[in-house]
């Protein structure tokens, strides 16, 4: 399973990221290409405990809802919704740039943190281990990735 802490798989994504311009048309959805990048490096950060979720904890059994999304989908579908809204946030277009940057940055600390320095659990899909973590950072930005058709 394809994963960030595979440095082939670590490096596409971070040419993929490096490849997307402010003007990039989406596909699918309602962000613009610069909320994604904000989008992707807030949930690196929370990954990192560096802010809180955006999304707000389920209840439930998360077990199998876990397995589902991490090992079983090859892909996350179009249209799940998980609370956050980074389509709402406003945007400042000269700090395009940065916002890649910071995503890529956060993605590569991501790919290298120890287990002790991850969250214990995700907002919708519960307990997380370091290799859910590291699944999870692929599947999510390679969705926001081929959203913009990248």
């Amino acid at each position: 399973m394809r994963n960030i802490s595979e440095a082939s798989v670590l490096e596409d994504l971070v040419g993929r990221l490096r490849r997307l311009a402010p003007t990039q048309p989406r596909v699918w959805g309602t962000m613009n290409a610069q909320q994604m990048a904000q989008h992707v490096g807030d949930a690196f950060a929370a990954v990192l405990k560096q802010r809180a979720f955006s999304s707000k904890p389920r209840s439930g059994p998360t077990g199998l809802r876990r397995i589902a999304v991490l090992y079983l989908i090859p892909r996350m579908p179009r249209g799940i919704k998980s609370g956050a809204e980074p389509a709402s946030f406003v945007v400042e277009p000269a700090t395009f740039a940065g916002d890649v940057d910071r995503a890529v940055t956060l993605l590569r600390q991501l790919a290298t943190a120890p287990a002790g320095s991850l969250m214990d659990r995700h907002p919708i899909l519960g307990p997380m281990t370091r290799g859910d973590w590291m699944r999870y950072a692929f599947l999510h930005t390679d969705h926001h990735l081929r959203q913009f058709g990248l």
